[in-house]
């Protein structure tokens, strides 16, 4: 998953290699596991059990949370722990607000069995996956050729 980019270093420009780490890999197949239990449920199958939307949504909330922890440590450069920088604000506004529709539509799934709820749930959990996955991907830069300073 490696993409070559290019970025100035010392005025001269070098090559840098952008990849995702295994905590990604890991958020990604929590992620796929719960678009397939969501699929296969609008499909009418009942998989391992899970039969109705209370039991489908605690599935998939649960793989969300597994997700979720799987990037608790870009949590801290998202929200600039300690000396990190920050994202821009409207990334973190917006990753902000679509964890809290996550959270509700979850809360709601779980305590009213809605349907929509769980759809909600699935969708804006995929959403949250590809914004940080995308911002993992784009900021994990390994320069080439690192210079020290004289």
């Amino acid at each position: 998953m490696a993409a070559q980019s290019r970025i100035p270093m010392g005025g001269e420009w070098k090559g840098a290699t952008m990849s995702l780490t295994w905590k990604d890999g890991l958020a990604t197949v929590f992620v796929g596991a719960a678009v397939v239990l969501f699929l296969l449920s609008q499909g009418g199958a009942t998989v391992a059990g899970l039969s109705g939307p209370r039991a489908l949504a605690v599935a998939i909330f649960a793989l969300g949370v597994g997700g979720c922890y799987t990037a608790k440590s870009r949590m801290q450069d998202v929200y600039g722990v300690g000396s990190r920088s920050r994202p821009p604000l409207l990334y973190v506004v917006f990753a902000s607000v679509l964890g809290g529709v996550t959270l509700v539509a979850g809360v709601v799934a779980l305590s009213g069995g809605s349907a929509t709820a769980v759809a909600t749930l699935t969708g804006a959990m995929v959403a949250l996956w590809a914004m940080a996955t995308i911002r993992h991907w784009a900021s994990h830069r390994t320069p080439a050729v690192i210079r020290t300073a004289r």
